[in-house]
């Protein structure tokens, strides 16, 4: 290509996600603000008490229409990892039925943060617990965000996750904030 034909733009092959779906559901703006909020937003929306449901409504506006979750699916010693892509109301409904006896708390004590322009990459260290209380997680990993600004607000393009296993324990650069 020369500096005369710059490559085709993704609107000049198809119609933009956002335009395509006037429909979508409104964030609430303190929702997605900032990187910060929205990373918040989504780890609260996501959480909920035994026998709670997930806001389906305020999880789908924090993401850009056709937005995907990628659940990590690690090794083991029958298979190689792989991973299960499931749309905001799809997750919404498998976490929906496993809270039914037991609450999921999702908590966010550190995110690694870049921007360049309108997108943002965020790894954000999580730990899971069945109640708030619980002293202990159940669980910890890293969620990777890829995240997009557009008509002053972001909006989350994917998201996917690895949990902290024996072989694999989160490396001390992601249990602290980045400086950005």
């Amino acid at each position: 290509m020369s500096a005369q034909n710059p490559p085709a733009t993704p609107q000049q092959h198809t119609q933009s996600a956002l335009a395509s779906h006037p429909e979508w559901p409104k964030a609430n703006p303190a929702d997605v603000d900032t990187v910060e909020d929205i990373i918040r937003a989504f780890y609260a929306t996501i959480s909920t008490p035994a026998g709670g449901k997930l806001d389906q409504t305020r999880l789908r506006s924090l993401f850009v229409p056709g937005g995907r979750i990628a659940a990590s699916v690690p090794p083991n010693s029958s298979r190689t990892a792989d991973v299960r892509f499931l749309s905001p109301e799809e997750y919404a409904a498998i976490s929906d039925s496993q809270t039914v006896t037991s609450g999921f708390f999702d908590s966010n004590p550190a995110n690694q943060i870049e921007r360049f322009g309108e997108m943002a990459h965020v790894y954000s260290t999580f730990e899971s617990r069945t109640n708030l209380e619980d002293p202990k997680p159940i669980r910890r990993g890293i969620k990777s965000f890829e995240l997009l600004k557009s008509a002053n607000r972001w909006y989350i393009v994917g998201v996917y996750w690895n949990w902290e296993r024996p072989d694999l324990p989160i490396p001390e650069r992601y249990l602290h904030d980045s400086d950005h």
